[in-house]
């Protein structure tokens, strides 16, 4: 993806501190070989992307001591990136996403768009990008600018999928909202679907498969970390997906 938007790629490795470290002394010695360690495992991974791509790739790297999102942020800071490119998998990465942990809250106020990658994600051109949404105030709560930088850069289709677990018909403010989204939209020529019912993700991810969906984006508000679901929602979203989601916050 780095490659089709021209952009540098930046590898972070982030040293974490042990968490017996503020109990028992560590020498300093100890920590400059961790850093050294992992500086030297990101310029191998370095070395098989840069043959990847046939060097046609501008990659650098880091590894610093210190917090995941503290370090991620402060890079954000120098570089505004295109994107903060996250890999996720079953296990502990993903408990610590949704356990509501410092490291994710931080990550949640970033001011860039966050693109997760599923563990059985697989990157293919990004031609069909789907937005989830909840159709409630979406002149104030979605970031047009970001959204159409990205559906510009890879002359993506836009598929807008309102979701919500009332199964009954759309109400009239949805249905204004739509229009409202429509307008701001028309550029892409935006289809709309609507989807309802208890079991989102299921419902969600299937349509993201009977469309060939590239991309989802979803813009987290207020409660799980993918924004309209909840925590248990927004979980099962990553497991079952197998394209990566694009969090664009607010």
């Amino acid at each position: 993806m780095a490659e089709k938007v021209n952009a540098t790629l930046i590898l972070l490795n982030a040293v974490q501190v042990p968490m017996f470290a503020s109990e028992i002394p560590v020498p300093e010695p100890v920590f400059e070989e961790m850093v050294s360690t992992a500086k030297h495992d990101l310029e191998d991974l370095k070395d098989k992307l840069m043959i990847q791509t046939n060097g046609k790739l501008n990659i650098s790297t880091e590894a610093n001591l210190g917090a995941v999102a503290d370090l991620i942020n402060e890079i954000s800071d120098r570089n505004s990136p295109f994107a903060i490119v996250m890999g996720l998998h079953a296990g502990k990465s993903m408990e610590r996403l949704f356990m509501g942990s410092k490291t994710f809250n931080t990550l949640k106020h970033n001011a860039y768009p966050i693109l997760i990658i599923p563990e059985n994600a697989k990157f293919r051109a990004i031609n069909k990008i789907g937005l989830a949404c909840d159709l409630e105030a979406v002149i104030e709560t979605i970031p047009f600018g970001i959204l159409r930088d990205w559906l510009s850069v890879f002359n993506a289709s836009l598929e807008i999928i309102h979701v919500s677990e009332n199964d009954k018909d759309p109400k009239l403010a949805d249905v204004s909202e739509s229009i409202s989204l429509q307008n701001h939209l028309s550029k892409f020529h935006p289809k709309f679907k609507f989807l309802s019912g208890r079991n989102l993700a299921e419902r969600l991810s299937e349509y993201t498969k009977e469309q060939n969906l590239d991309l989802l984006v979803v813009i987290p508000k207020k409660h799980g970390f993918l924004g309209m679901f909840d925590k248990k929602y927004s979980q099962e979203i990553i497991v079952r997906e197998q394209i990566p989601i694009l969090a664009i916050h607010i």
